[in-house]
């Protein structure tokens, strides 16, 4: 009986070293009555996970080493065969060694891979108020949280742990779509942490889809089970899901789908205690009355889809199966999500070869098993033959055993292949590299030098690819045998696969199967509208037969028939395709751009652009806020793909136009709510203050003027060891902001208005660590500080600073050095002259087409507040070209600079900085001036221009009309003498009065 022998490590794919693998890596926490509870804990990922990490490895291994002793003890009594393994790749894989009968090898190597019990670990991040009692201090978890999170662990055999997330130690740094800078500073996002469940696949696929329905039962939903065979699952949802979405959308509800490779890999769970299959239990979560239409709609469509079913059988290698199931698990399961087919594959280590593919339509079964063949592709096999010098039929040839026993192992870890000996054979079975290293160590080998020897590797292909590969009459095939003296046949291997065998002796088969994998065939498909195909092909073909000229490409166009029978190329959307040989890969992004180039922006380089959006806003957004998601798919030209909710992701993907994407992403994140707390320090005054009369006032105000929304967030005192007496430590204290994401600029705003008002009230409040620092984005509202708007977000300082928050306060400092500077330093710094000259060339102009002031883009990013008229201060120049206003023409601007009046000396400069004698005295006087300016002014004549560059930026709303306006016109003398007239010291009121008149007058007013 010829011995067969095996080497293997598994998991073959390399796992994080940080990621916990072992149940043991979270300790255990005892309860008051002594009971362990092996389900929860609560650690630091930064400190205690650096304690555990030294001796994590040992204890993880020591305790998987006995459950993986038992199944070897187990697999050796049932089948016969011996079974070795130990630990590799630095405690995080094990490499398994077993030696038989070829049938019990193999049905003992099947049994290792589908109960070896290998850690697989999944997150939920949650916000710590949804399970936690006391999200800021002393966290412990919710009594109702803690019962589901025991009867979820029992059930599915699961280990969960509560883990600080990495994002709660940082959480002032704004999540996605929000800029640091947009005015949330001094708030801190919603802390949150992290679910984590450890176990066997199966078991953590279980308890993730439990876990988000009993968080969705925490928010208050109703949730409800459906059985629907596990076969129709991926069929009733459509390609890439869209059907499923619509009836999400239509009840806001959601879904929750089992895992389609489920049973495969682990123990068998088994029927759920109701005698229901776990994989064909569906969870529906959502109000009542949309649980149950999205339920009947489920079953509805299950009815009609299960008349349709169509089915088709192929031929895969059976260790490309296990390999697929093991490795490539989430491949696989978007190919079923993709076209909407279900993949029946048999048990792990079966050595069954067939597969079913189930669907609805013939296209969609066609591309899986086309995807499938394509991933199969990747899998390599080799074989290095060891042949006698002299053949003696009497004296066979002999190896020792225990020494092959030794370099298998050895060459199994090191490559990472699976490595088998029979019959004075080596068998190579991985990925390219793979294999290919462990025929270059086996050629080093002592022992196999008295051999002589032959090497075959075996690819697999796909049909299609045959011609593009052999080339005209077989020359490229021709070429390489000729030149490296190896032998490469073809052998048909299924309807879609063929196979490719190379053999040859020593490293020469190496050298050939180089050239050979230079010839295959390397492709990038993409999407482009049809209506651009005939345009980019040219007459004839002369345009695009010219662009693959120019990168030895090959191109296909595929029109609306072509597409529907092929269902799109890698993507479900692509419709070319262009394929060349390996060694030419890099021209196929060139040829890429080369076609785009024909293409409207509108219309090309199609790509997915992601968003993080928190996943408690999906259901909403998908149910309330359809009619606005639609509405951004349209002017966009693009599509919002949710995630699947069983994965738990917050990651949602925009699907279009590069030039499209981008903004889609931004119109959908106005539509996102965003959540911020300010943490005060306790008081026992802040629950009176909250309930007065007088706050309610400011929180409507601020809700009307901001569109931001305030909310006291107070801890009462709790119980200690239940007893009556409430705890004597201070409660937590915190305020919530809630807005739209469009609306985060007005944050700041409201804080500012929030911390004045408890200031007035004697309640102290938190510094902002960014109050001096913090400098605005460009933005329109920086250009109104001239009015005490309540629409606009002008932050005021507090107190008797008139200065705009928006302005840091090393800004204002740089202006009065600068404007006390002498002419004598400018000119030995050699400065530019803008850098003198804000004041003087105006910091913005009034947009005539939109009515609104718009800044203009200047060294510095901000605003000088107007002086009240009669100040001293002269006023203040604008430009009344387009071209200044926006900087679009450098050479006009230049231009019209020079006509512009000259700037003031930088004496007066200085001295209109300085305002304290003249606003004293005006302030005396206070009395002859016109009340405030109102809060809102319509302008007249919204579309006309300014009547002179010397005209002040905003005319009065109180004077007369703009058309009795409009004739003052002020020549450059007039503006002098009133230049002059601002730097003069007035002694008396009556003076000061005198000077407002005819100021007034002069301007027309």
């Amino acid at each position: 009986m010829d011995v067969y022998t095996t080497s293997f490590t598994y998991p073959r794919r390399s796992r994080p070293l940080h990621s916990p693998h072992s149940s043991l890596e979270f300790p255990q926490q005892q309860s008051a009555d002594g009971v362990g509870l092996k389900t929860l804990s609560l650690i630091d990922p930064y400190s205690q996970q650096l304690q555990l990490q030294p001796n994590v490895v040992d204890v993880s291994a020591a305790a998987d080493a006995e459950a993986i002793q038992k199944l070897a003890m187990m697999a050796m009594t049932l089948h016969g065969c011996h079974v070795s393994f130990y630990l590799v790749d630095q405690g995080r894989g094990w490499n398994f060694h077993i030696t038989g009968a070829y049938q019990q090898v193999m049905i003992t190597r099947g049994l290792i891979l589908k109960e070896c019990p290998i850690q697989h670990r999944s997150a939920i991040k949650v916000t710590r108020s949804e399970i936690l009692d006391s999200p800021f201090s002393k966290p412990t978890l919710k009594t109702e949280v803690r019962r589901k999170l025991d009867e979820i662990a029992s059930q599915t055999v699961a280990h969960i742990a509560v883990v600080n997330s990495p994002q709660s130690l940082s959480n002032r740094t704004p999540p996605d779509g929000i800029s640091s800078s947009a005015g949330w500073s001094g708030l801190e996002t919603e802390r949150v942490c992290e679910l984590v469940i450890t176990g066997t696949e199966d078991a953590v696929e279980l308890a993730r889809v439990r876990l988000l329905v009993m968080l969705d039962e925490q928010s208050g939903l109703h949730s409800e089970t459906c059985e629907i065979d596990h076969k129709l699952h991926a069929i009733i949802a459509g390609r890439k899901r869209t059907v499923l979405q619509s009836i999400q959308e239509e009840t806001a509800t959601n879904i929750y789908y089992p895992s389609p490779l489920q049973d495969l890999v682990g123990p068998d769970q088994g029927l759920t205690p109701s005698g229901i299959r776990n994989s064909n239990i569906v969870w529906i979560t959502g109000e009542f009355f949309g649980v149950q239409r999205a339920r009947d709609m489920l079953y509805q469509v299950s009815v009609n889809k299960s008349k349709s079913i169509l089915s088709r059988d192929t031929a895969i290698l059976p260790r490309k199966l296990d390999w697929m199931v093991t490795e490539r698990a989430e491949d696989l399961k978007t190919i079923m999500s993709d076209n909407a087919t279900f993949i029946q594959l048999p048990p792990l280590g079966s050595s069954t070869s067939l597969i079913t593919v189930y669907g609805d339509h013939r296209v969609n079964i066609q591309r899986t098993i086309r995807s499938i063949m394509q991933l199969a592709c990747q899998f390599y096999v080799g074989s290095f033959w060891l042949l006698p010098v002299q053949y003696n039929a009497l004296i066979p040839p002999a190896l020792n055993t225990a020494a092959i026993n030794a370099l298998l192992k050895q060459i199994s870890v090191a490559s990472g292949a699976e490595i088998v000996f029979k019959s004075m054979c080596f068998e190579m079975h991985g990925l390219e590299h793979e294999v290919r290293n462990a025929v270059n160590m086996i050629m080093e080998l002592d022992i196999i030098k008295a051999f002589h020897h032959e090497i075959r590797f075996q690819i697999e292909l796909s049909n299609e690819h045959r011609d593009f590969i052999s080339g005209k009459k077989n020359g490229k095939i021709n070429k390489i045998m000729q030149t490296t003296n190896v032998k490469i046949k073809f052998e048909t291997f299924n309807d879609h696969n063929f196979l490719i065998d190379i053999a040859g002796p020593d490293g020469s088969v190496l050298q050939g199967l180089a050239l050979l994998q230079e010839e295959l065939p390397a492709e990038i498909s993409f999407h482009v509208p049809e209506g651009y195909h005939k345009r980019i092909i040219g007459v004839g073909g002369r345009s695009i037969q010219r662009i693959m000229k120019k990168y030895g490409v090959y191109v296909k166009f595929s029109n609306a028939e072509e597409f529907a029978a092929l269902g799109g190329y890698n993507d479900n959307d692509d419709n070319v395709v262009a394929r060349t040989p390996a060694k030419n890969a890099a021209n196929l992004e060139n040829l890429k751009q080369s076609v785009m180039e024909l293409v409207a922006p509108k219309d090309k380089d199609f790509v997915i652009e992601t968003v993080s959006i928190p996943r408690r806003y999906h259901r909403t957004l998908l149910g309330e806020k359809s009619i606005f998601i639609r509405d951004i798919e349209t002017k966009t030209n693009s599509r919002v793909r949710f995630p699947d909710k069983e994965s738990a992701s917050d990651v949602v993907a925009v699907y279009g136009p590069e030039s499209q994407v981008q903004i889609a992403a931004t119109m959908l994140l106005d539509h996102v709510p965003f959540e911020a707390d300010m943490a005060v320090p306790p008081n026992s005054d802040l629950p009176r203050v909250a309930s007065s009369a007088e706050f309610n006032t400011l929180v409507e105000h601020v809700k009307r003027e901001l569109q931001v929304s305030v909310s006291p967030n107070f801890k009462r005192p709790g119980l200690t060891n239940g007893s009556a007496v409430p705890e004597v430590t201070p409660s937590e204290y915190s305020f919530k902001f809630r807005c739209q994401r469009s609306n985060t600029d007005f944050l700041l705003t409201a804080r500012e208005m929030l911390e004045q008002f408890l200031q007035n009230h004697n309640i102290h409040v938190y510094p902002s660590p960014t109050t001096h620092t913090h400098k605005r984005n460009d933005s329109f509202a920086e250009a109104f500080p001239h009015f005490e708007s309540k629409i606009l977000s002008t932050a005021r300082a507090r107190g008797h600073e008139s200065m705009d928050m928006g302005r840091s306060d090393f800004m204002a400092e740089r202006r009065l050095r600068m404007a006390n500077s002498s002419p004598d330093v400018k000119a030995l710094f050699n400065s530019p002259a803008y850098i003198y000259n804000l004041e003087a060339q105006g910091d913005g102009s009034i947009d005539s087409t939109f009515n609104m002031v718009t800044p203009v883009q200047q060294d510095m990013d901000y605003w000088t507040p107007l002086a009240p008229i009669g100040s001293g201060v002269p006023p203040r120049s604008r430009h009344a070209q387009d071209a200044i206003k926006r900087g679009s023409d450098s050479l006009l601007e230049a231009k019209i600079k020079e006509q512009i009046n000259k700037p003031r000396s930088l004496n007066n400069r200085a001295q209109s900085l300085d305002l304290t004698n003249s606003l004293s005295r005006i302030t005396e006087g206070s009395s002859y001036l016109p009340p405030d300016s109102p809060t809102t002014s319509t302008g007249e004549g919204g579309t006309s221009s300014p009547s002179s560059v010397t005209a002040p930026s905003f005319p009065s709303v109180y004077g007369p009309p703009l058309s009795a306006r409009s004739s003052g016109v002020f020549s450059a003398s007039a503006a002098a003498q009133a230049q002059a007239r601002a730097s003069q010291n007035y002694d008396d009121d009556d003076d000061i009065v005198d000077e407002v008149s005819r100021r007034i007058s002069n301007l027309g007013m």
